[in-house]
């Protein structure tokens, strides 16, 4: 018996964080958590990315690929937010590492040709210490609802596990070790686990793939699932997924396997020259960015998915006034953790709300505002995308009613019912009036123009009037029950 001792670090929605503040570890810091795993076993070790990069607000996709490519990433599979900026942007992103680093995904493609999308790859193999790796990518079929409509109209999603059944066969064959890279869902609980991914792993285990990786939402996983390891963590360079596998290179199988997340952030890993130096040419031009002072939050200003929240209602409360609009809604799954008491710079901004789409004015009846809401709380939908946040009413939901029975009463600010007839002034993104996190089916209903002010410039002209920056009163939104199938981290 000749055993091999290999690690594997991955990591999800990175997205950019090349500086270090108070929510990312930085670039240098990551590389070296992750130096502090390869350099004792480079020759079989391999560093895995599982999309959601290229979305950043000023530094762009190219630069971030350069960084991915700096700390020596093997390969990555696209994430939804790779599509943010449209068919163009993402080609010339892709042929700009290509040749540097492999680019998977193996089930959206061009929607006239039905080709997979130039310079990306359904799948590579890696040799290294004469093991070889055969990693699939394959991206969350919900991502036309998580990307603006236009910016997605020229691709198409195919179905994950026929997609991995067309190509499964032909990379087990060629290599010694099977991963599947996968911009995908899952959750653990200590009694069970569950998600898209873990649905597509009980569909494939014929095939036995050692490891799955997984990305697309926040929380830190790292599990072995009958013989295979199960993980994903990473959001921001927070945490590092490492997962650690013994081969034997006689039978050619695995024999033992552990796993575990390294709690990058909070631990003291010094950064690395080289890598400070990209990062200060690549972000020092954005100074203003990070050091010019608003306002002042006069204490923390916390964020739900799932619920009302004092940043939710911060967030519309203030685009209402500027816009002067009758509803402000937003999708909550574009904001962080909260907005931190001190000074309120447009980084800051840029972390309570982390798009930065041109807000867009158009006009419901009373009747689509409560399909809005409807359709929001359907439990499917939930899952994915969590709630909304909104300003302009008040909202009752009962969620021991049975969708799409579960809105109560929505109620104009001074208690009166809204009537099915009125009509009132919209204002939301440009993601959410494409119909993102699935609502299609309502925000067609209205002709949206465009106001041509971005989100953020309308926060930091509300911040720079009031000065002071407190909570919000909370009430708008009251929830009767237990939420059904809520994912929402925080």
């Amino acid at each position: 018996m000749a055993l091999v001792k290999i690690d594997i670090l991955n990591h999800a929605d990175y997205g950019g964080e090349f500086r270090k503040t108070p929510m990312a570890p930085g670039l240098s810091k990551f590389y070296s958590a992750i130096e502090s795993i390869r350099s004792k076993n480079r020759d079989n070790c391999l560093l895995l990315d599982a999309g959601d990069n290229i979305n950043r607000i000023l530094w762009h996709g190219k630069e971030v690929m350069d960084g991915l490519a700096l700390i020596n990433t093997d390969c990555m599979t696209l994430g939804n937010h790779e599509f943010d900026k449209g068919r163009e942007n993402l080609e010339e992103c892709i042929e700009h590492i290509c040749n540097k680093m492999d680019i998977l995904c193996c089930n959206i493609v061009y929607k006239d040709s039905k080709q997979l999308i130039k310079n990306v790859k359904p799948y590579t193999i890696i040799e290294k210490n004469n093991i070889k790796y055969g990693i699939i990518g394959v991206t969350t079929s919900y991502t036309p609802y998580m990307v603006e409509k236009e910016a997605f109209s020229q691709f198409e999603v195919l179905d994950e596990y026929q997609q991995l059944m067309k190509y499964l066969p032909e990379v087990k064959k060629q290599s010694d070790l099977l991963i599947i890279l996968a911009h995908m869902p899952f959750y653990f609980t200590d009694e069970s686990e569950s998600g898209d991914l873990i649905d597509l792993y009980y569909k494939i285990k014929q095939f036995k793939p050692d490891v799955m990786i997984g990305g697309h939402i926040p929380q830190d996983y790292c599990r072995v699932v009958d013989d295979c390891v199960i993980c994903k963590g990473g959001f921001s360079g927070k945490s590092l997924p490492h997962c650690q596998l013994t081969y034997d290179t006689e039978s050619k199988k695995v024999v033992d396997r552990k796993c575990e997340v390294i709690d990058v952030i909070h631990s003291d890993f010094e950064g690395d020259k080289t890598v400070d130096e990209f990062v200060k040419k690549v972000t020092s031009k954005y100074d203003y960015y990070f050091d010019e002072v608003l306002g002042v939050a006069k204490e923390e200003i916390d964020m739900r998915l799932s619920r009302e929240s004092h940043l939710g209602n911060f967030i519309c409360d203030a685009v209402k006034e500027i816009t002067k609009a009758d509803f402000v809604y937003f999708n909550c799954t574009s904001c962080g953790y909260s907005l931190a008491k001190g000074d309120i710079t447009r980084f800051t901004i840029s972390e309570a709300m982390g798009f930065n789409d041109n807000l867009q004015i158009g006009y419901y009846t009373g009747k689509d505002i409560y399909d809005l809401f409807t359709e929001v709380m359907m439990p499917q939908r939930f899952g994915n995308n969590g709630n909304i946040m909104f300003s302009g009413f008040n909202v009752v939901i009962d969620n021991n009613r049975k969708y799409p029975n579960k809105v109560v009463s929505i109620k104009k600010e001074d208690g009166t019912d809204i009537r099915y007839d009125d009509i009132f002034k919209v204002v939301t993104s440009k993601y959410m009036a494409s119909g993102g996190n699935d609502t299609y089916q309502i925000s067609k209903r209205s002709k949206w123009t465009d106001s041509c002010l971005p989100i953020h410039d309308v926060l930091a002209d509300y911040i720079v009037e009031h000065k002071e920056i407190t909570n919000p009163k909370l009430g708008r939104y009251v929830m009767i029950g237990q939420i059904e199938n809520d994912n929402s981290p925080w």
